[in-house]
């Protein structure tokens, strides 16, 4: 009898789907309205995962004024923002808080942080007795230096502004695509040294000279720590971590901010106007920036991810009556139609 040998079946394990972390901060803008001294009331920011996998997380405030906590954790959570009022001088400040989750989709993420601090308590005055006195001996001695006031002092030669860091992130890179950005430093006394300490710049990219240049071969997000020190002597050395994106356009995307322009009225005297402008980009939801070069003129939010919305709130009891033009610049970095420019013409009445 003839045997028949009959192939075993051999069955092989499925492939587990790629698990992939999707990071959602939650609300994109923060605005405080300080007293001074203070340590404002806390806001509440959701961190969320859309995604499957783990989610580890890093909240990095652009300022020391911001406070953050927790400062990193995994997977969801509540993230409370404080500012420090007292650290503020008078007027409107403007921060943000880098959420950076590494490779999760959607990461980084940027929390724009507004503070309107009141004008501190005019300080007493000095005894008159110790005034008239000074100026008593000064007048007896005519050959003397004058003293200067305090007011004198206090308005002398300004120190040099802080080495710091002005962004908590590097502009977005399109793979394939030449890139050339400087590191965004300022401050202290130029000319810089900077150099990379943690983490790994995307292939085909390299810093040189101050700055971020080639063409980055690999799309992703790339977390790394740079330190920069100035010239003074002695020299001053500051290290922050910044986050570099590297992005595929889709053969469709493109900027598009809707309507093109706009132009409104309103009475003198009002207290606001308000409009609405929508940002897309094509069936790629990218991130956003925008900015206005009028002070009468505000965004809510001033970043975002598209599809989207901005939303701008116009003073016109600022203006006089007439007409009034401004700009109101929206930014996708590496996106055709980048930046997109939208003239706003508000007209007063009465």
């Amino acid at each position: 009898m003839r045997r028949v040998l009959i192939p075993a079946l051999v069955l092989w394990p499925a492939l587990a789907p790629a698990q992939v972390a999707v990071l959602s901060v939650s609300p994109l803008h923060l605005a405080f309205d300080a007293a001074r001294p203070a340590v404002s009331d806390g806001q509440l920011v959701r961190i969320r995962n859309l995604g499957s996998g783990v989610l580890r997380w890093r909240a990095i405030p652009r300022d020391p004024w911001v406070r953050v906590s927790p400062a990193e954790g995994t997977g969801p959570a509540l993230l409370e923002v404080r500012i420090d009022a007292d650290a503020l001088g008078a007027g409107r400040h403007e921060s943000r808080v880098t959420i950076d989750a590494g490779d999760a989709d959607d990461s980084p993420a940027s929390i724009t942080v507004t503070a309107e601090v009141a004008p501190r308590a005019a300080a007493a005055s000095g005894p008159p007795a110790a005034a008239e006195a000074g100026a008593s001996r000064a007048a007896a001695t005519p050959d003397a230096e004058p003293v200067p006031p305090a007011a004198a002092v206090a308005a002398g030669a300004a120190p040099a502004a802080p080495l710091r860091f002005t962004a908590p992130s590097l502009p977005t890179a399109v793979r394939n695509l030449p890139y050339s950005h400087a590191v965004p430093v300022a401050g202290g006394t130029p000319p810089y040294s900077i150099r990379l300490v943690q983490g790994r710049l995307p292939r085909g990219l390299a810093l040189k000279d101050g700055s971020i240049t080639g063409a980055a071969r690999l799309q992703g997000a790339y977390p790394v720590v740079l330190a920069v020190t100035d010239s003074a002597q002695p020299p001053a050395t500051v290290a922050a971590a910044l986050s570099l994106r590297v992005i595929v356009l889709f053969a469709d995307t493109r900027l598009t901010v809707s309507p093109p322009a706009l132009t409104l009225s309103a009475p003198r005297g009002a207290s606001a106007a308000r409009a609405r402008l929508g940002i897309s980009s094509g069936r790629q939801s990218l991130g956003w920036t925008a900015s206005a070069d009028a002070p009468w003129l505000r965004l809510f939010p001033a970043s975002g991810t598209a599809p989207g919305a901005v939303d701008l709130e116009i003073t016109p009891r600022s203006l006089a009556r007439g007409a009034h033009t401004a700009t109101v610049t929206v930014v996708m970095d590496g996106v055709p139609g980048s930046p997109a420019r939208i003239p706003v013409t508000v007209i007063v009445q009465g």
